[in-house]
């Protein structure tokens, strides 16, 4: 077992490297991509500020809430884009048939397309977004840390499935880029606390896109508002999706025709 993951570890370091170099390679390009990922967020920490001399709540938060809960939103999708940015390179991969050979590899076929392009453009913003929610985690009390940490767990589990069935569904239609980019729609709305929305709206991204379990409840859970024995059976219904997307992914094997077939 320590072998295979030493073997694992050291394919994510070589693959990382060779990312590494190709941004390397493009240092323009790869300078302005980052700059364009600051202002956007220094932009809408600007408009929440402006917000607050306007406004004292919204559904409830108060505006320096509002910049938790888009600084938790941030965290956990950087950490996807960072560690999965390869699924949107799968499509071409089925398309051209190099998935065929990563399929006669050693290494999971699933974690070579989920890891190929580690996206180091994504750190810097990651760091920064990382650094501002230490700076006020001293105001959280210990309980509510350790809840932060659990849902935060539950949130990396759900979001590592979610690309997994991506992935699969690549697999059985070669349709990806469509897929994400629904994915990054519904994620995006997350910015905000759900509460926000109708109830509806708020149903569907809790229990049908749990979008809501990734980026909104480890948020509240920093306010002290999510109950304890929801934070567990959030960690339960985790894995028991993390267990069904594998299953998919190799449902979807099944269902793969070859590029020389």
């Amino acid at each position: 077992m320590v072998a295979k993951l030493k073997t694992y570890w050291y394919y994510w370091i070589k693959s990382s490297e060779l990312t590494l170099v190709s941004l390397v390679a493009t240092r323009l390009s790869s300078i302005l991509f980052i700059t364009g990922k600051f202002a956007r967020f220094f932009l809408y920490i600007i408009f929440l500020l402006v917000l607050k001399d306007k406004i004292q709540l919204v559904a409830g938060y108060s505006i320096d809430q509002l910049i938790t809960f888009f600084l938790i939103f941030n965290l956990f999708d950087l950490l996807g884009q960072f560690l999965y940015r390869g699924i949107y390179w799968f499509r071409s991969e089925i398309i051209s048939g190099n998935f065929d050979y990563r399929l006669l590899k050693p290494i999971s076929p699933l974690f070579q397309i989920m890891t190929k392009h580690t996206d180091f453009l994504d750190l810097p913003l990651l760091v920064l977004v990382i650094t501002f929610l230490v700076k006020r985690f001293p105001q959280v009390s210990p309980i509510e840390l350790l809840h932060f940490g659990i849902l935060s767990l539950a949130s990396l589990i759900i979001l590592t499935s979610l690309h997994i069935v991506i992935a699969s569904i690549g697999v059985m239609t070669t349709e990806v880029d469509h897929t994400m980019w629904i994915f990054r729609d519904l994620s995006e709305m997350a910015k905000v606390p759900i509460d926000i929305y109708v109830e509806f709206i708020r149903t569907f991204l809790t229990y049908i896109v749990p979008i809501a379990v990734i980026f909104t409840f480890p948020a509240k859970s920093l306010y002290g508002l999510i109950p304890s024995p929801t934070i567990f059976i959030a960690l339960a219904i985790s894995l028991t999706v993390y267990f069904l997307s594998f299953k998919f992914w190799h449902f979807s094997l099944t269902k793969y025709s070859s590029a020389s077939s």
